[in-house]
């Protein structure tokens, strides 16, 4: 069974949506509030009839109705033909016995649906409620129905229903309530089904052992002997009827520990192994809430590598803020969810092959900013910000422009999942000597893609931003002595000082900064931008650099 789509109409953030999906690994990213969690309760709701764990119907609020369509809805008379209806529709491959064209799409389909719409049946005690004017300020679920059905239009119910998935969130559960419904599908997870009969049957026969010990029917004597409560034989015992006693009286442990008393990263690490290992063999999909939670990078990285290679064919949902999670799983199975919705599944191969073998990278950074500049380094970075913070008075991340150091393969790496999803990107390069070939020729390739724009310095001798900044300031030498001043130390300066003319000084501020190599080199770059970003000084800097921070 695979979810191949989710139709949502008026619930919560969603007013009218159609969210398509991978066959197998789905990795919901977005803002905070943007609706990842939406997607997934909706998600237990159409194939579980649960929310948060609970049925839905004990659960149906009109906290769930999109705010838009209760807006209208409070602007209108409020008759009854402007009570908007909630529904959630998932289409589905695999359960033929749920094929129909009831749907909102009116396509022939496998799938089921959660609809509450106005009970047609209480028009008339409705039609009396609004003679009383009342002071609605939401929508009057009093007045709906709820029906789970599937696209035949035949009511589903769960005991014969024809797939299985399994919403798994540590942060329900609680020491006394809720265990019970945890600890059930952990058992059905984790056993095999002859074994879970042969659980049951032995439990059953030990509560029969117990009713019948000597001490329990002593007291069970005494309970009411001279029959002041009841003129009927009143004793406790064990019960034995049930069919789902056993996940009643059973609880699973860690190390001799209750499994509600353990970590709640543990118990996420468990639940997910278990319902991936699944040895019941019926769990189709699994969905879960940020499985980085509460985890050590470490056990991260373990609980990572055990989704990618014991998932099998079961259809993974899950919510991350981790890019670890999302490059291990694979970033083109991201899901957008941001103003709008967008799948990567169309990302270059090359781009998930290096994310899956260096997954340090921070994609997630790319996908969740609308205005991102690229930088080699660190310095960069600072430099930028300062220039940013002396213009605006305040630093770039808090207009939501976000500056991210990267490397190496790294440019081309954010720039192909910039490209993805339509993030506007400013790169800020070297042009290493050559203008023409390193900046000039690589806007060519990305000519069809106006969110992306190359800026460096048109002077080859400015190979560099550093160089760049002291071509800017050796404008005369008062401006050039002050920044040098500024960048280098007492003993530095000194040797600068002893240089003559401006071009010599110019000269030796470059080479100094180019004169060691590999980290040392990099040292120094970063201990002199921190040094501008600390100081005082009203540094010039080249024009391009302002194109580099505006995004208008």
């Amino acid at each position: 069974m695979k979810v191949k789509s989710i139709k949502l109409i008026n619930f919560k953030k969603f007013r009218d949506e159609f969210l398509e999906f991978n066959d197998d690994v789905n990795i919901f990213v977005g803002d905070n509030n943007a609706g990842k969690s939406t997607i997934l309760e909706a998600l237990e709701i159409v194939l579980n009839y649960n929310h948060r764990g609970r049925p839905f119907n004990s659960e149906f609020s009109s906290d769930l109705f999109n705010q838009d369509a209760v807006k209208v809805f409070l602007a209108s008379d409020k008759t009854s033909k402007h009570l908007p209806s909630l529904i959630i529709e998932a289409y589905i491959d695999g359960v033929p016995d749920y094929r129909g064209a009831n749907n909102s799409r009116k396509v022939d389909a496998q799938g089921v649906m959660v609809k509450a719409c106005f009970d047609a049946s209480l028009e008339a005690v409705y039609e009396s409620y609004l003679l009383t004017e009342p002071n609605l300020t939401s929508i009057p679920i009093e007045f709906y129905k709820l029906d789970w059905l599937d696209f035949g239009w035949n009511q589903i119910k769960p005991i014969s229903k024809k797939f299985n998935a399994l919403y798994i969130d540590p942060t329900r559960i609680h020491p006394t309530m809720g265990k019970n419904q945890y600890i059930s599908s952990i058992l059905n997870t984790a056993l095999e089904k002859e074994d879970l009969l042969k659980l049951t049957i032995n439990f059953r026969e030990s509560r029969q052992v117990f009713n019948n010990a000597g001490e329990v029917k002593a007291v069970n004597a005494d309970l009411d002997a001279e029959h002041l409560v009841t003129d009927r034989k009143l004793t406790i015992a064990a019960s034995t009827l049930s069919a789902g006693s056993i996940q009643t009286g059973l609880q699973l442990e860690v190390d001799d520990v209750p499994f509600h008393f353990i970590g709640k990263g543990e118990q996420s690490n468990i639940q997910i192994k278990l319902a991936i290992q699944n040895k019941s063999h019926d769990i189709d999909l699994v969905m879960m809430e940020e499985p980085e939670n509460h985890l050590s990078h470490i056990n991260l990285n373990k609980l990572v590598h055990y989704i990618e290679n014991r998932r099998a064919n079961k259809q993974l949902f899950l919510t991350t803020h981790s890019s670890y999670v999302l490059n291990k799983l694979s970033v083109d199975k991201i899901c957008l969810v941001q103003s709008r919705y967008k799948r990567l599944h169309t990302l270059e191969p090359k781009v998930v092959k290096t994310l899956k073998r260096l997954p340090g990278y921070d994609t997630l950074r790319v996908a969740l900013s609308g205005k991102v500049i690229l930088v080699e380094g660190p310095s960069d970075e600072l430099v930028l910000k300062k220039i940013y913070h002396r213009k605006h008075n305040k630093l770039p991340e808090e207009d939501g422009i976000d500056i991210i150091v990267v490397r190496g393969v790294g440019f081309e790496t954010f720039i192909a999942v910039g490209k993805e999803i339509g993030t506007k990107i400013h790169v800020l390069r070297d042009n290493d000597g050559d203008y023409h070939n390193n900046i000039v020729e690589a806007r060519l390739e990305y000519a069809a893609f106006p969110n992306v724009k190359l800026f460096s310095s048109d002077n080859n001798a400015a190979f560099s931003l550093e160089p760049a900044m002291i071509y800017a300031n050796a404008i005369d030498l008062k401006s050039l002595d002050a920044f040098a001043k500024e960048v280098l130390s007492t003993a530095t300066y000194k040797l600068y000082e002893a240089k003559v003319t401006l071009e010599d000084r110019r000269d030796y501020l470059i080479e100094w900064f180019k004169s060691v190599t590999g980290n040392g080199k990099g040292a120094r770059k970063v201990d002199s931008a921190v040094k501008l970003f600390d100081g005082m000084l009203d540094f010039k800097y080249p024009l391009f650099l302002d194109e580099v921070l505006d995004f208008a």
